[in-house]
């Protein structure tokens, strides 16, 4: 009886360690897969940067000799739908950084003589974080980021121009992503930039904190308007449609 109970005392052991050995086995695979789909993706924006730096071709060329409303950024900017009762041009391009966007402000913003410009950028630079993750790069390009929004409310300005600065989204990591340190390094980037935004605010540059809308307790976008780790569903666009179109009355 007691050999009977050693067996099956043993048996179960080894199946615990298989079942631990492919759960290990499987997060090492998932990890790889989704470590090779972000690899694509930046090796995708590189290629598409180096073929068009600017995203000139990316804006189908718009006639329309002014608009009232132009949201401007990047693939945030790009997916942002215009707000219920409003008329707006989007001139979002995904994969751009703060940099790209300031460069091709004068081309894709300014002909248009807008009113007011709705500004979601700065995402891109931090993201590269991720691969530079150097204290020395993460400064230079931190405070380029924030260099580069100044310079575009400059540009706005000069065209007579307000704009509706928002606060950079924060990002929506999964459980995994979590784990990643690159993921701690670019939320703190995302802090230190959206602490310098906030500042800039002045009678013509309102400050919409679009992040302090779509966080959670922890500081991640909430769960119900993840899309992933970079960027909000059609949900999170809702609520900040919500506050937007408050804001956008009593501009008015």
């Amino acid at each position: 009886m007691r050999k009977d109970e050693e067996d099956s005392g043993g048996l179960q052991l080894t199946r615990r360690l298989w079942l631990i050995w492919l759960a290990v086995l499987g997060v090492v695979c998932l990890g790889g897969l989704l470590a090779w789909q972000r690899a694509r993706h930046f090796e995708r924006l590189f290629h598409l940067t180096r073929l068009d730096p600017l995203g000139l071709t990316a804006i189908s060329n718009d006639r329309s000799p002014s608009a009232r409303i132009v949201m401007f950024g990047d693939s945030r900017a790009a997916a942002w739908p215009t707000p219920t009762g409003f008329t707006m041009v989007n001139r979002g391009v995904p994969g751009h950084t703060s940099a790209q966007a300031r460069l091709r402000y004068p081309i894709h913003v300014s002909p248009l003589k807008p009113e007011l410009v709705i500004m979601q950028v700065g995402v891109n630079d931090l993201a590269a974080l991720a691969i530079l993750d150097d204290d020395d790069d993460s400064e230079a390009i931190t405070q380029a980021t924030i260099a580069n929004l100044r310079e575009m409310l400059t540009l706005a300005r000069n065209d007579g121009s307000r704009v509706i600065l928002t606060t950079i989204f924060p990002l929506g990591p999964n459980a995994l992503e979590r784990l990643d340190p690159s993921t701690r390094r670019i939320t703190a980037a995302i802090t230190r930039v959206n602490q310098a935004i906030r500042a800039m605010a002045a009678p013509d540059v309102i400050i919409f904190d679009s992040a302090a809308i779509l966080a959670d307790e922890t500081g991640y976008v909430a769960e119900p308007f993840r899309d992933d780790l970079l960027h909000i569903n059609a949900a999170g666009y809702r609520l900040l449609n919500e506050r937007l179109v408050t804001l956008l009355r009593e501009l008015e």
